[in-house]
């Protein structure tokens, strides 16, 4: 528990630049399946997301309204 706020802190900035590097790129859509380092990216996505949930961490608040993780992807999931 000691180190949990700053591993916390680089998780989070881990996920804002894979976000910044994603949004920085673009891939033709005719072109996706040839691209080698794009092979089990949705593999990594699901093992991490399924983490987060069995881990319980999907319980947390994640805004001042005391919305959890859980409910902040329901939110916005379903309209």
């Amino acid at each position: 528990m000691e180190h949990l706020a700053s591993d916390i802190t680089n998780i989070k900035e881990s996920l804002y630049r894979i976000r910044s590097y994603i949004i920085g790129k673009s891939i033709n859509g005719n072109n996706t399946n040839d691209i080698k380092d794009l092979e089990d990216v949705d593999k990594a996505v699901w093992e991490f997301l399924s983490v987060v949930y069995d881990s319980h961490w999907d319980s947390f608040y994640v805004d001042d309204s005391k919305m959890s993780f859980r409910n902040k992807v329901k939110f916005k999931f379903n309209p």
